[in-house]
C-alpha cells in the first residue's frame, strides 16, 4: 500500500506538471515490470535496474553487504547511509530478500511470461459511426517476457490501440538485453533508452523519480531497455557497455527510428566518491527541420544535423551531494545545471540547483530537469525533507523559473513558480495520513484581434489534497479529498473538487479493488488528475472535469502459481452533459464504460 501510494503520488504530480499521462504511463508499465522480475536487494549486481537508487545508493549498499553480510529484511535497509524512509518503502514493493550468491545459470533457469489482454469502451464513438476511423474500438495486447536473473532479458510487445486495424500501424517494440558477461556491462539490440550525465545532452525515455522533497538530480544509468509500450523518444539499434579497466567504462550507440538518426558515445569514470563522464553525439534526420512560420518558432534550429558535447559529475563526501552537467551544440551554444544535496540524517535532508539553457542551445534528446524542452528556460529549485515535533514529516520543493525568450503559447519573455508542500504522520500501526498542497503561477498568452498582436496575463492554480491509508488485515482502504482553483483574467475563476474511497480485499489467490469518486469541477484549467488500480500494461488515470461520478472494479484470481486472469470494469456518469467529447470521439448519452481483460501465464 505504501508503495502504491508513492507511485500515485509521483504519477499525478507529472501528470498536472506536464499536462500529459505519457511519462506517467510508460513509468507505470515499468514499475509493473521490475516487480515481476522478483530482483533480490542482495544481488547487487542487480541494483542498477532500480531507477530511483543513486550510485552512491548502490555503493553504500555493496558496502553494507560486504562488511556484514547479506540482508535478512528490507528493515536493515534503515541502517545504510543514504536510505531514508521513502526509499526503503519503495524497495519494499519492487524487490525480495533472499539469501543469494554466485552460479553458474541455464538458459533453462530462466522466467517467461506472456500477458494477453482485450478491451474495448461500451458505446460507440461517432469516428466509428460515420466511418472516420479505419478500425474498431477493441484494444488489444500481447506481451512475451523471458528474463534469466539479472543476465538475459527478452521483451516482444505488440498493442492495437483503439480505432487502428488490425495489421496497420499497430505497435510492436522489441528488445535483448545482456548484462554482466565479463567485460561486457550491458549490451541492448532492439529498442532502449539513453540516460546520461543530468539530461542536457543525452536522456531518452523516462524522466527521473522525483518524488516531492527531493532534488531534481538524475540518476543515470545509461543504456537501458525501452519501457514495453513506450511508442516515443525511445532509440532503436544496438548499444552496448564495456569496462574498460578497474575505474573506466565505455558506451557506444547507433540507432535510426522514425528516420532520425543517431551515433554516438560516452566514456565514465567512477570510484567510491566520483562518477564523471563526457559524451558526444551526432544527430541525423533524413530530412531538414523547417519550422512553420509561428513567432514562437523562430529560436529552434533550421538543419537536418546536430553535434552535442557535454561533461557532467557526480561527487559526494559524506553527506554532501553535488552535481552537475554542461553541454554545448555545435551552434556554439551553451546549457547546464548543478546542485547541491545535504542528507543531515535519514529523516532530515535539503538540496538547491540552478540551470540556465541558452535560448539557441539544440539537441534533439535532451531531457535535463525543467518547465520546457531544454532551452530557453533559467531556474532555481529548493527541496527540503523535515522530521518536525510529534513525528510529522514535511517535504517541500519550490522551482522559480524563467524564459528569456518567446515560447509556446507566451509570445514575450515569462515567469513561473512553482511550490509543493506536504505534511504525513503515521497514525498508530494500521493507518498514514498525508495533506499536499500545490501552488503553480505561469504566464501565458492573451490574444486581441490579429494574430501577431498579444499580452501576457498571470495564471494562478492551487490544489488542496488530503489522503488517508489503512491497513486492516486482508482489507487496506485510501479515502482522498482533492480541492482545486484556478484563476485568469481571460478563463475567469474555475474551482474543483474531488472525494474518493478506494478500498483492497486480499484473500489467499484473489483480490479485489473497488473504488468510487464524486467530482464538480468547473472547467479544464481546474483539471484534477487521479491515479486508479489497474492491470499490467493497462494504467489509467483519469483527468476529471465537469460534473459525474466514476467507479471501477478490479478482480485477479491466481488459478494456479503461474496463471492468472485478471479483469476490470469502469463507469463515468456525468450529470451536466448529454453526449460525452466532441467530433469523432463523442458519444451519445452521459456514460463512458470500459472493460478489459486479461491472462498472464508463467512457464
Amino acid at each position: 500500500m505504501v508503495l502504491a501510494a508513492q507511485v500515485d503520488e509521483a504519477l499525478e504530480q507529472w501528470a498536472e506538471e506536464m499536462e500529459s499521462t505519457v511519462q506517467a504511463e510508460a513509468y507505470a508499465d515499468e514499475i509493473m515490470e521490475l516487480r515481476e522480475r522478483h530482483l533480490n536487494i542482495n544481488d547487487t549486481t542487480a541494483l542498477d535496474m532500480i531507477p530511483f537508487l543513486s550510485p552512491f545508493q548502490q555503493k553504500a549498499l555493496k558496502n553494507y553487504i560486504t562488511l556484514y553480510g547479506q540482508l535478512l529484511s528490507h528493515k536493515e535497509l534503515y541502517l545504510i547511509p543514504g536510505f531514508d524512509s521513502t526509499t526503503v518503502a519503495l524497495l519494499e514493493g519492487l524487490t525480495v530478500v533472499e539469501p543469494w550468491g554466485f552460479r553458474k545459470l541455464r538458459l533453462a533457469d530462466g522466467r517467461h511470461s506472456l500477458v494477453a489482454g482485450i478491451g474495448s469502451p461500451m458505446e460507440k464513438a461517432a469516428g466509428y459511426r460515420d466511418g472516420r476511423y479505419d478500425g474498431d474500438p477493441l484494444h488489444a495486447q500481447l506481451v512475451y517476457a523471458y528474463d534469466l536473473g539479472n543476465k538475459v532479458s527478452v521483451r516482444i510487445a505488440a498493442d492495437k490501440d483503439p480505432t487502428e486495424a488490425w495489421g496497420k500501424g499497430n505497435y510492436v517494440g522489441y528488445h535483448l538485453m545482456l548484462n554482466g558477461f565479463g567485460r561486457l556491462e550491458h549490451l541492448i539490440v532492439g529498442r532502449y533508452n539513453l540516460q546520461f550525465g543530468q539530461g542536457v545532452n543525452l536522456w531518452s525515455g523516462l524522466r527521473p523519480f522525483n518524488l516531492l522533497g527531493t532534488s531534481p538530480m538524475r540518476y543515470a544509468k545509461g543504456i537501458r531497455p525501452a519501457s514495453t509500450f513506450y511508442e516515443e523518444g525511445y532509440q532503436e539499434g544496438i548499444a552496448a557497455t564495456i569496462r574498460i579497466m578497474r575505474h573506466w567504462h565505455a558506451s557506444a550507440f547507433v540507432s535510426k527510428n522514425h528516420g532520425i538518426r543517431l551515433l554516438g558515445s560516452h566514456i565514465e569514470y567512477r570510484n567510491n566518491n566520483l562518477v564523471a563522464g563526457i559524451t558526444a553525439a551526432h544527430t541525423a534526420m533524413d530530412d531538414s527541420v523547417a519550422p512553420a512560420y509561428h513567432i514562437y518558432s523562430q529560436g529552434p534550429f533550421s538543419s537536418n544535423n546536430v553535434l552535442n558535447v557535454s561533461a557532467d559529475a557526480v561527487w559526494q563526501w559524506r553527506r554532501l551531494m553535488l552535481y552537475g552537467e554542461v553541454g554545448a551544440s555545435d551552434n556554439g551554444a551553451t546549457a547546464g545545471i548543478g546542485g547541491a544535496r545535504m542528507m543531515v540524517d535519514d529523516r532530515n535532508s535539503i538540496g538547491i540547483s540552478y540551470r540556465h539553457y541558452g535560448t539557441q542551445y539544440r539537441s534533439l534528446s535532451a531531457q535535463p530537469y525543467g518547465i520546457g524542452d531544454g532551452n530557453n528556460e533559467s531556474g532555481w529549485t529548493l527541496d527540503a525533507k523535515v522530521r518536525l515535533p510529534l513525528k510529522i514529516d514535511a517535504l517541500v520543493s519550490a522551482d522559480l523559473h524563467s524564459f528569456p525568450s518567446i515560447r509556446y503559447g507566451a509570445y514575450h519573455p515569462s515567469e513561473g513558480a512553482w511550490l509543493r508542500a506536504q505534511i504525513g504522520r503515521r497514525i498508530g500501526s494500521r493507518m498514514t495520513a498525508t495533506m499536499r498542497y500545490a501552488f503553480r503561477q505561469k504566464e501565458r498568452n492573451i490574444p486581441y484581434g490579429t494574430a501577431n498582436e498579444y499580452e501576457l496575463e498571470p495564471t494562478v492554480r492551487h490544489q488542496i489534497q488530503g489522503t488517508l491509508l489503512g491497513e486492516w488485515g486482508r482489507w487496506s482502504t485510501e479515502s482522498r479529498i482533492a480541492v482545486s482553483r484556478f484563476e485568469s483574467a481571460g478563463s475567469g475563476l474555475q474551482r474543483g473538487w474531488i472525494v474518493a474511497q478506494q478500498a483492497r480485499y486480499t484473500w489467499k489467490a484473489f483480490q479485489a479493488t473497488a473504488a468510487a469518486c464524486l467530482f464538480d469541477v468547473d472547467g479544464y484549467y481546474a483539471r484534477i488528475y487521479l491515479n486508479e488500480s489497474y492491470l499490467q500494461y493497462n494504467f489509467n488515470m483519469p483527468m476529471y472535469y465537469g460534473q459525474g461520478f466514476r467507479c471501477h472494479l478490479l478482480l485477479k484470481y491466481n488459478i494456479t502459481e503461474r496463471l492468472t486472469i485478471g479483469g476490470k470494469y469502469a463507469i463515468t456518469h456525468y450529470f451536466d452533459r448529454t453526449s460525452v467529447g466532441s467530433g469523432a470521439t463523442q458519444t451519445e448519452g452521459p456514460d463512458r464504460q470500459t472493460l478489459y481483460l486479461q491472462v498472464r501465464w508463467r512457464f
